[in-house]
């Protein structure tokens, strides 16, 4: 992290610190909107009619219709650790942003260490040449402006110092050719590819794989056509879940921003705007329905139902008690759907009953751990969940229930079905692969009540050498059984 020195400055003049990408890596009103959007809808609409009274009214109905907590927004350290060194040093700080006066108010009376804020007042928008000419009112012996974007210049040049804040550095040759004394803070040195991959969650299209699971059992895995056909809809349909888990971030963001890990995904970290992750999510919609209408229209209505299902999800359901994985489960369900649909494949009770109580199972596994962590720590609750941590039995209970159905419907489907169809040359090798996943259930389920599950059980077991191992043997008992 980089300290930035203001001795050379003179103690008398204060330092005045913008809001947006400079004291936070992201833009307040942005994350006001998309606060409001995903969780006050109904009163957002309302104001769309004020609309046209200008930014500086907008920005004050949204506030009004839905505050930021200051304690999730993402501060930038080295900020705060020179707002830090300037009040030990005796020199006035404030916060000066174009954000609504609430929310600086707000800020403030959060972070402390300031000795005031000014913000716009709902008439006058305090940007660019507006917060210039208050700046100058409000400190006509000078002042030191900490920023980051090209609508600051005006008051750089005409501030005593200049502290450059990433974007802002650029401007660096510029202001000292002006005769302004700088100060620079770099961009932070990362990987903006590393960063979208991530986000996108493509490591989570391993969940996508579902679809090809009616093909297998189908038997139609040597048709080219119908492995080349659902392999373009896996893609598809890659895009739509990666646009939703871009929209689930945006609707969680606070919650995310406190969360042991989650605090470091792209947009909750603020390495990835919350305006460039709404435009991403669109776009592969787009792009993702619109190959699903290419490929079959039926397949494409799964997929808008599968959307519709994920949205309801995110917006309400994830902050309902078992509802949550129970819409979990039928979602994973859905693709199996999507590749029966995709091929004109008869449905299998046995295959989708299986998929449901399985996932539901793995769900509750993942609720299990937050609960007997919240528990150990003596939290009263778990933000963003409609869970408490004293419900830890029940999801032990319910998801070792459930995955025992799963089995049990295994064990069915084999020794009822399989074993007199002659799809399979060899049916009682098919028993491996009951037994293979009640051992690897089991032994998610010791790891979850252990909280050693760190993770989605999907995601953690494509890193576990064990679930690797589990899944070669139950491979090979099913080619054996053809």
């Amino acid at each position: 992290m980089m300290m930035v020195d203001l001795h050379g400055f003179d103690r008398q003049l204060p330092l005045v610190c913008d809001l947006d990408g400079t004291l936070i890596k992201s833009d307040s009103l942005h994350e006001n909107f998309f606060e409001a959007f995903f969780h006050s809808p109904q009163r957002l609409l309302r104001t769309i009619p004020s609309w046209c009274k200008g930014r500086a009214a907008l920005k004050e109905m949204l506030a009004n219709v839905r505050s930021i907590e200051p304690q999730a927004l993402p501060y930038r350290e080295e900020i705060l650790e020179m707002i830090r060194g300037a009040k030990a040093d005796g020199r006035e700080t404030y916060l000066v942003t174009a954000a609504d006066q609430s929310i600086a108010d707000t800020i403030v009376s959060h972070l402390g260490g300031f000795d005031g804020a000014k913000g716009s007042d709902g008439s006058l928008n305090l940007k660019g040449r507006n917060k210039l000419k208050w700046l100058q009112k409000r400190f006509p012996g000078g002042f030191i402006y900490a920023g980051n974007s090209a609508a600051d210049l005006p008051i750089w040049e005409a501030a005593s110092g200049a502290v450059l804040v990433s974007n802002g550095a650029k401007y660096e040759s510029q202001l000292r050719k002006a005769g302004v004394e700088v100060r620079t803070i770099s961009p932070e040195k990362r990987n903006l590819v590393k960063d979208w991959l991530s986000e996108l969650r493509i490591h989570q299209w391993s969940k996508n794989l579902l679809i090809f699971a009616p093909l297998l059992l189908g038997h139609l895995a040597g048709d080219f056509h119908a492995v080349l056909r659902t392999g373009v809809a896996f893609v598809a349909f890659g895009f739509i879940a990666s646009a939703t888990y871009i929209i689930n971030d945006l609707a969680d963001l606070e919650a995310d921003r406190v969360h042991a890990t989650k605090r470091f995904r792209a947009i909750a970290a603020g390495k990835i705007s919350v305006k460039k992750g709404f435009l991403a999510s669109i776009f592969l919609l787009a792009a993702g329905i619109g190959l699903a209408l290419l490929l079959d229209p039926q397949f494409a209505l799964a997929v808008l139902v599968y959307l519709a299902l994920t949205l309801v999800y995110s917006f309400h359901f994830k902050r309902c008690a078992v509802l949550d994985v129970t819409v979990i489960a039928a979602l994973f369900t859905m693709r199996i759907v999507m590749g029966q649909v995709l091929n004109d494949l008869a449905y299998s009770p046995w295959l989708l009953s299986f998929s449901a109580m399985f996932f539901f199972s793995l769900s509750l596994a993942k609720r299990h751990v937050e609960a007997m962590r919240a528990c150990s720590e003596g939290k009263q609750s778990i933000k963003g969940r409609g869970y408490l941590p004293d419900d830890w039995p029940l999801t032990l209970g319910y998801g070792l229930a459930s995955a025992s159905a799963s089995i049990v419907i295994m064990l069915l489907f084999v020794g009822l079905e399989a074993r007199v169809t002659q799809a399979y040359h060899h049916p009682a090798w098919l028993y491996v692969a009951p037994a293979g996943v009640f051992i690897w259930l089991q032994r998610i389920w010791f790891l979850s009540h252990r909280m050693d599950l760190h993770e989605d059980p999907i995601v953690f077991a494509l890193k576990d050498k064990a679930s690797y191992l589990i899944g070669a043997f139950v491979a090979l008992a099913f080619a054996l059984a053809l």
